[in-house]
């Protein structure tokens, strides 16, 4: 019996001004936290995997420039809010960590994320790590890339400083280019990343080392993805629209690719259990992961004809019975427990 694991993870990023109303000027509000992550705790009571275990989060804690300066400290969430997080990770979730590289322009005063000093991102990344990781126990596995954004140089970072996972790849999508904008946001590049778990080459963390290369010893994890050639030409079209970049579109046809948070309203998010079933139709063996994720604003009454809590539950739901009418198990795991299933990881040998 072919056995799904389900990894469902949470960026937990301050509210974000276009989705909720009320969000404070000039300051980060975190009614997404506050309100939305014990809802939606509360919300999958019940809902049970083949061994008869509730879901289980990964939640990937923001630290970074952006809350050193805004809060005090790159720890300051973790120490902020320990009696929830203590919470979280007594019901079997997982912490983990989310950095952005949030950078304020020093003459507009402005947010964007820094993509050309390099240097810089890794001193960001070293000392958000050192200061976040004893709030969190000294036990710190799992990274998810603000913005999905890596390049070589800080993927190697991710692997000096102790990650054993990460879960920033969308495999088949692209919106940083050859000549990206400046003072931007949102910018990545993962269109020629595989859909299933891979040690990056240190040569393209985008993909597995061949031959002869040197791989890192993290696992990358990617998004699960829809292949369907409508929902990818649907999936193009938006990012065209969002990024006003017309090569979305042949994207979307070389490469059709469809993603969407759990978050998502049922209808959207069919095209992945869909997808799901096509693969356990194919004759295969070895783990099968299903990574998911969404935001926690996304938790609260919001703006976008998207997102609602109670899709969680019911999109689960779906998986869930995509496996069971499948023959297979689903399982529901932290990211930090993908290593031990890959043959091919030092965890899993």
């Amino acid at each position: 019996m072919r056995t799904v694991h389900v990894v469902i993870s949470c960026d937990v990023d301050p509210d974000r001004e276009r989705l909720l109303d009320g969000v404070p000027s000039g300051r980060l509000g975190w009614r997404g936290v506050s309100d939305g992550i014990p809802a939606l705790k509360e919300s999958v009571r019940g809902l049970l995997d083949h061994d008869g275990r509730e879901p289980v989060f990964t939640w990937f804690l923001r630290a970074d420039e952006q809350i050193r300066e805004m809060e005090g400290e790159y720890g300051w969430f973790a120490r902020a809010r320990r009696a929830l997080l203590d919470s979280l990770r007594n019901s079997g979730d997982e912490l983990g960590w989310h950095p952005h590289f949030w950078r304020r322009d020093p003459v507009t005063g402005a947010w964007y994320q820094e993509l050309d000093d390099r240097a810089w991102q890794l001193e960001m990344l070293r000392s958000a790590h050192a200061d976040l990781l004893p709030s969190l126990g000294g036990d710190l596995k799992s990274v998810r890339m603000g913005w999905s954004y890596h390049n070589n140089e800080t993927c190697a970072a991710l692997e000096e400083l102790g990650i054993e996972v990460d879960l920033s790849a969308i495999p088949g999508f692209r919106t940083l280019g050859d000549n990206p904008p400046k003072r931007s946001e949102n910018l990545f590049d993962w269109h020629t990343t595989p859909r299933t778990p891979y040690h990056p080459s240190r040569a393209d963390y985008r993909r597995p080392a061949r031959d002869t290369e040197p791989a890192q010893r993290l696992l990358e994890v990617p998004s699960f993805v829809s292949t369907a050639p409508l929902w990818g030409l649907v999936s193009a079209l938006q990012l065209a629209r969002k990024t006003r970049q017309a090569a979305q579109l042949w994207y979307g046809v070389s490469r059709p690719t469809y993603c969407i948070n759990v978050t998502a309203k049922p209808a959207y998010f069919a095209p992945l259990v869909a997808e799901l079933r096509r693969e356990l139709r194919k004759k295969a063996s070895g783990p099968l992961v299903f990574e998911t994720h969404f935001h926690a604003d996304e938790l609260v009454p919001n703006r976008s004809p998207l997102y609602e809590l109670a899709s969680v539950r019911t999109n689960l739901a779906a998986l869930a019975r995509a496996c069971e009418e499948s023959g297979a198990r689903l399982e529901f795991i932290q990211a930090r427990r993908v290593p031990s299933l890959w043959p091919d990881s030092p965890a899993g040998r």
